[in-house]
Formats: structure tokens, C-alpha cells, sequence
């Protein structure tokens, strides 16, 4: 089986030997130990099992359950150690779907039980969990103890950790499984007086996914800290840390929060899934004048060009898509984040650690000592961070930072604000994008319809052709009855040319400023998202929100 993998080229060399390695401490065939440290996805997992073994792939929707135990002389029990699941009986031949095609042991203790020929088909792991679930049930309750000292390495952990199958373990994994199937990017564990509430933040906005009681608040606050390397026996104090699920055989990393409250602690896991997020220009879904400008912005040899927006607009996105434009382009790129996001081959990252002195400032300034070409700032959020990435600009290196301000023009005065002097902007600074996430239309229920007196409003703001008609949201499964599917940033971009910092060198009024951008090409961001929305992306109404609020 191993071999066929190899031979394949669906592992690396390298996955291997580590999963050969767990495979002794724990006992697991190789193959399920690659699938479940996502080296293996269960699609390539099944693949496998089945030209191995010459069986048919499990397909549920195509292939339901339908026997009852009863009559088959098989505990439930067993069957989930197993991993099999019965599906239809024939005469004296019985089809089971099996995680593990190759387990003789277990094909033999079904034989024997049921006294069946036994046909095999291939499950994926996700599969067989949810169906067999909504066959039989939730597992029963187990005592789990948690050692005071976490002695294995880190992948074996997440090996064995699947085995636990106590309720706060069975509660984030049900959460987590259904953030990954909603396209959530945030999952929030909430205590309350009466009951604990689990939600999620899907396209912005948080949803309700499962109220449970109050006595499960406890142990899946402490699950995702186990999973999470965090302290469990400090409850008195805010915690972070990092961890990997595993979905479908496919590793995805989450950044994990917990916080004190009066009715117990609460956790945020933010999911980083870099498969689902694009990070291209091309693929952002910015306009294509923005993507231009940005293009052109990474080729300057050295300056500052900012990234703006509010909290969870999209920015570090934005920043990380710029920075893929330098892959193979020979440059030593650098970044100081807080905290690192994604992992790239070509950028050295740094994680701020304020708690040791590791600041942005600092990390800055060792920066201009190691030949950087490019440098990331995660975030300029004070005078001396502004200070060190200002003269970083001004002394031949090209820096890419976020910034909170109102708008494009605004990150200005907001430097300005922070000690930055007109003189340093007008020798430095290259240009900005600003930039808000608003819902995407589901492609499947839009309607069309006449546009509101309020959009027609909207149009005549921006200066827009009246519109005749408009895209409006109606609801369908696909999009969970939202009528939205997914996000869509709109931006407004520019990039300063002589005129504009001889006007900012001479501190001219930032009306003034932003009059020079706009002959020089800047497009509101309000005019962005009018296109879009005439073009049946998003709505008017997710326009004016996204930028009124």
C-alpha cells in the first residue's frame, strides 16, 4: 500500500518518514497516520485503498444506509473501532463501507459476527464519521485524562488526539467541521449565564450555529487549549496560541484566543485556510485599474506603499498577494507580523513578541542591517514603528505596511499624526489602496428587479448612470437563505506622483491633496462598489455599509 503511495508520487519522501515513525509509537497503519496529519487527502486516501485492493469508492448520497443492527448480530461499539459501516445486504453477501480496506482483523471479526460474505467499499474518513453518526449516534462518554506534561511530539498528538471522544473533544470538532463546510472564517466559543453558545463568522457577519448547556463550556474551552498547547490551569488570564486541524486530510491552521469572562472562559479560533484564500492580484477581486496600480507599485525599487482599511477588511491579503510577486525575483524579502499568518518560502517572517521587547520598531530596525530588498510591516500603529518604516523607505528599500485610516489619502495625516514630517512623506511615499469586504451575491437565486429610491440615490452620489435595473439577493440552499455567497473587497488606490508630494511637501491642504490623486487617476471607493453592483457582484445596500457603516 505504502509503496503504491510512493510510487505515485501523492506523499513526499519526507511525510513518510514521519509518518512511519508515528506509525510505531501509536500502532496505525501508515496511510491512515499520513491522512490524519493532512499529508493525505481522504479522496487520495481512497484512491489508493481501492486500486489497491480492487474495490469501489463509497459515494453516501448515491449509496445510502439502510439495515438495522439488530438483525446483523454487531455492536455499534465494535463497528466504530473498526471504522466500517453496513450498508445493504444481499442474500448472504453484506456491503460495508470501510476507512481501512486492508484491517484482516477487523473484516474478520464482522465475518464472523454476521456469518456474511463481506463486499468492501472504500469510505473517506469525513464520510464514514458523519454517517455513521446519523446512523447510530454520538459515541458514548469516556474519562479522558489530560497528562500534566505533553511529552510526545507535536504530530503525534494530532494522530492520537482523534480518539478522544469526550463531549467538549465531539463539540469543537462538530464546530470546527461545520465552519469548513460554511466558508467561516472565525469560530466563537461563548459562555453565558444558562447555556454555552457556539458561532460563526461567515462572510463578516457571526451566525448562530449550536446553543448547548452551560456544563459543556468547560470542557471545550479546555479541548481547544489542549489542542492549542495553552495552560490549562490558567483561567485568570487572556491566552493565544497556534494549532492544526485536520479536515478531510488536509492540515489547516488556526490561531486560537482564549478570554476571561464573569460566566467562564471564552475562545476564539480564527481559521486560516491559505487553500481557500487567493492570494494572486489577479484573483483578489479587486478592480482591475486597482490590481494594475498595484502591480506597478511592487516594481519601485524603494518607498513606502500602504495598505488601509478597517479590522477584517481584507488587508493582510492584500499584502500577502503583493508579496507573491516577488517570488523568484532574486529579492531578500523580510517581514515582522503580529502575528504571522501564512508561511511563505521566499519571505523571512518574524513574529512580534512585545512580552520579551520584540516590537515592530525593533524588529525594524535589525532589519536595515540584514540587505533587505523588501520589507513588510504587519501593521504601523505607532510614532516610532512610523518613524523606523519612513526612513527604511527613504534609505533604498521598498516597505509594504497596513495602516488604519478612513480612506486612500487619509494614511496621510494619519502618519503625519504619528511625528512622520511632510519632507519624509514627499521623499518616501509611493501611494495607497483602501480597501472594505462586501457580500457577494449568490450567483444562483439574484433577481433581477427595479432599483429602490435609495439606490437611485446612491447612483446620483456617485455620479453613476441611473441603473434600470439592479441584482438583488432572494435565498436558496445553496447560500443557506442568505442570498449572499462569499466576499468581495471594493478599494480605491493611488499612486503619488510629483505633483502630489511637491503639494504634501508644501503642506498644502489635504482637500487639495486628494483634488491632485483624483485628476491623477484615484476613483472613489463608493464609485467602485457602484460598478460592482451594476455588474450584479454585490448590492448597493452592501456598498453603503461596507463604507458608512
Amino acid at each position: 500500500m505504502l509503496a503504491g503511495l510512493a510510487l505515485a508520487n501523492v506523499v513526499d519522501a519526507s511525510a513518510i518518514a514521519r509518518a512511519e515513525l508515528i506509525s510505531t509509537r501509536t500502532g496505525q497503519p501508515i496511510e491512515q497516520v499520513l491522512n490524519q496529519l493532512g499529508s493525505l487527502s481522504d479522496d487520495d486516501l481512497v484512491d489508493a485503498y481501492a486500486a489497491v485492493c480492487g474495490c469501489e469508492v463509497w459515494e453516501p448520497s448515491q449509496q445510502a444506509v439502510d439495515l438495522d443492527l439488530a438483525t446483523l448480530g454487531v455492536s455499534a461499539d465494535f463497528l466504530r473501532r473498526a471504522r466500517m459501516l453496513p450498508l445493504w445486504r444481499t442474500g448472504k453477501t453484506l456491503a460495508c463501507a470501510s476507512c481501512d480496506p486492508l484491517d484482516d482483523e477487523s473484516l474478520t471479526g464482522i465475518v464472523f459476527a454476521t456469518g456474511c460474505d463481506i463486499s468492501i467499499l472504500a469510505a473517506r474518513p469525513s464520510d464514514w464519521s458523519r454517517e455513521f453518526e446519523r446512523a447510530f449516534g454520538a459515541p458514548r462518554e469516556s474519562k479522558q485524562l489530560v497528562p500534566d506534561e505533553r511529552r510526545l511530539e507535536r504530530e503525534i498528538d494530532l494522530v492520537t488526539d482523534r480518539s478522544v471522544e469526550g463531549s467538549g473533544a465531539r463539540l469543537v470538532a462538530a464546530a470546527f467541521e461545520a465552519a469548513m463546510a460554511a466558508g467561516a472564517s472565525d469560530i466563537h466559543f461563548e459562555p453565558t449565564r444558562n447555556d454555552f453558545r457556539v458561532r460563526l463568522r461567515v462572510d463578516g457577519r457571526l451566525v448562530d450555529h449550536q446553543v448547548v448547556s452551560a456544563d459543556l463550556a468547560a470542557p471545550a474551552v479546555s479541548r481547544v487549549k489542549v489542542i492549542a498547547n495553552l495552560n490549562l490551569g490558567e483561567r485568570r488570564l487572556p491566552q493565544d496560541g497556534r494549532t492544526t486541524f485536520v479536515v478531510h486530510g488536509r492540515q489547516v491552521d488556526v490561531r486560537v484566543a482564549t478570554s476571561p469572562t464573569v460566566f467562564g472562559e471564552s475562545a476564539v479560533l480564527r481559521i486560516l485556510d491559505r487553500s481557500s484564500v487567493p492570494l494572486d492580484l489577479e484573483n483578489l477581486g479587486l478592480s482591475g485599474h486597482i490590481t494594475s496600480l498595484l502591480r506597478r507599485a511592487a516594481k519601485a525599487a524603494h518607498g513606502l506603499f500602504l495598505v488601509t482599511g478597517p479590522t477584517g477588511s481584507g488587508k493582510t491579503t492584500t499584502l500577502y498577494a503583493l508579496l507573491e510577486t516577488f517570488v523568484g525575483s532574486g529579492k531578500k524579502v523580510l517581514s515582522v507580523e503580529d502575528p504571522v499568518e501564512y508561511h511563505f518560502d521566499h519571505v523571512s517572517q518574524t513574529q512580534v513578541a512585545a512580552h520579551v521587547g520584540l516590537t515592530f520598531a525593533t524588529a525594524l530596525r535589525s532589519f536595515l542591517r540584514q540587505d533587505p530588498d523588501v520589507i513588510l510591516v504587519g501593521e504601523i500603529r505607532d510614532p516610532e514603528t512610523a518613524a523606523v518604516a519612513i526612513q527604511a523607505a527613504m534609505t533604498g528599500h521598498f516597505v509594504l505596511a497596513s495602516v488604519h485610516a478612513n480612506d486612500a489619502v487619509a494614511v496621510l495625516p494619519r502618519l503625519q499624526d504619528m511625528g512622520i514630517e511632510p519632507y519624509q512623506l514627499a521623499a518616501g511615499f509611493r501611494g495607497a489602496v483602501a480597501q472594505r469586504l462586501v457580500r457577494r451575491l449568490c450567483p444562483r437565486c439574484a433577481k433581477e428587479g427595479a432599483p429602490t429610491e435609495a439606490e437611485l440615490l446612491f447612483a446620483k452620489a456617485v455620479g453613476g448612470e441611473p441603473p434600470a435595473v439592479l441584482m438583488h439577493p432572494v435565498g436558496c440552499t445553496h447560500c443557506k437563505r442568505s442570498g449572499f455567497r462569499g466576499r468581495i473587497p471594493i478599494g480605491e488606490a493611488f499612486q503619488a506622483d510629483d505633483a502630489l508630494l511637491r503639494a504634501v511637501a508644501d503642506r498644502q491642504p489635504m482637500s487639495q491633496v486628494e483634488d491632485i490623486a483624483r485628476r491623477a487617476g484615484l476613483r472613489s471607493m463608493a464609485a467602485d462598489g457602484f460598478e460592482k453592483a451594476l455588474a450584479g457582484l454585490t448590492t448597493i445596500d452592501e456598498v453603503a455599509a461596507a463604507i458608512h457603516g
